[in-house]
């Protein structure tokens, strides 16, 4: 890949949302000037956008972006979206994650929005236990059945592949290999305003988690994190991570168990490969951390007890982060889905309800 094309990628993505793996739930993710957000109802299945300056005021524009079921229905399939991540700067080439009711596994295909269909020799994976993200414009990272030896013994994917567009699946090159009896391996990738960062995890055997950072040259460095402990995002060029039952014993002192943890990237990927990890946030008792969404310069926080669930945002401080109470209009269940790193605003569902909160105020939209 050119310098340059790279370049445009990394500034593109300076004002882009992290493009971390969605969780199941709510698929939308902002998009620097935008949000896409899937939506069904009845036989209608569509991904649609909306510019940010009308969500912002509660009157979201939406706009058809993908029509999954008329492209299931091209090709005698009944899809539903499971996730979808765009490339910046113009967002037209998107990974699109697809499953039918009622079978196993995941189909990926590459969607140009511009031509309103799948990309000729694109990315695409039949159903199967798949995970991708973007690497640059022209490779994704994938971890998925791509041949033999590719899954654990339980049939989940064991390797990392960065896979580039036209070259047949098989022949992309591994860069990470978990053991035959590992539970499975995760992507992650985030770029925004305080770095470019992919990262992997691998759940072993036993269940615990090993953390691996690198970049461009796919220089893998172990984080420092417990074994229980879990990547949530990054926020201000820094991991985010929730700590297990164990805690956290650092030089700094022992961390309580379920606290939000945060260290710095670039020292962890330079040479002296180290770094200082600070404690962000304990919650109160009774209640954990489900979520972790960055924006610019909030970091927002699901969290759930016995009495409910509660949206907290927090800011990086020294030598604590303050923390504060995000009321939403409506009571319940609450769903954290995304946060724009542009606008410092995030999409939660709440029951039925759409809010974009942040900036001085909750704003509830129509889906």
């Amino acid at each position: 890949m050119a310098l340059g094309s790279r370049i445009k990628i990394c500034l593109a993505f300076l004002i882009a949302a992290a493009a971390l793996p969605a969780s199941a739930g709510t698929v939308a993710r902002f998009q620097d000037d935008g949000l896409a957000l899937y939506s069904e109802a009845g036989d209608t299945r569509v991904l649609r956008r909306s510019d940010l300056t009308p969500l912002l005021r509660g009157k979201p524009d939406w706009s058809v972006t993908a029509d999954i079921a008329a492209l299931g229905k091209a090709e005698g399939k009944s899809w539903h979206l499971v996730d979808a991540d765009c490339l910046p700067p113009m967002f037209e080439r998107c990974l699109l994650f697809l499953a039918e009711t009622g079978r196993p596994g995941i189909a990926l295909r590459e969607y140009d929005t511009r031509a309103g269909g799948f990309v000729p020799n694109g990315f695409a994976l039949p159903p199967g236990p798949t995970q991708a993200i973007w690497y640059d414009d022209s490779r994704i990272l994938v971890a998925a059945n791509t041949g033999p030896g590719s899954l654990t013994s339980a049939g989940v994917p064991r390797l990392l592949k960065l896979w580039t567009r036209g070259q047949p699946v098989y022949a992309a090159t591994t860069i990470l290999a978990a053991p035959l009896d590992a539970r499975g391996i995760k992507p992650f990738f985030s770029l925004s305003g305080g770095g470019l960062f992919h990262a992997a995890e691998v759940t072993t055997a036993s269940g615990d988690y090993e953390l691996y950072h690198f970049g461009w040259a796919q220089n893998f460095r172990r984080s420092q994190l417990p074994a229980d402990a879990r990547l949530l995002d990054f926020f201000q060029g820094r991991a985010v991570a929730v700590l297990g039952e164990s805690g956290w014993m650092t030089a700094s002192g022992r961390y309580p168990p379920g606290s939000l943890v945060a260290y710095p990237m670039a020292p962890l990927l330079g040479p002296a490969s180290q770094t200082l990890p600070e404690l962000a946030y304990t919650p109160p008792a009774g209640f954990r951390v489900v979520a972790a969404k960055a924006g610019r310069d909030t970091l927002y926080v699901h969290l759930r007890g016995a009495s409910g669930d509660r949206l907290v945002s927090l800011r990086k401080g020294a030598p604590s982060w303050p923390a504060a109470n995000i009321s939403l209009p409506s009571g319940g269940p609450l769903e954290l889905v995304a946060a724009s790193d542009l606008a410092d605003v995030a999409l939660v569902v709440s029951g039925t309800q759409f809010h974009i909160v942040g900036r001085g105020r909750t704003r509830t939209i129509a889906p």
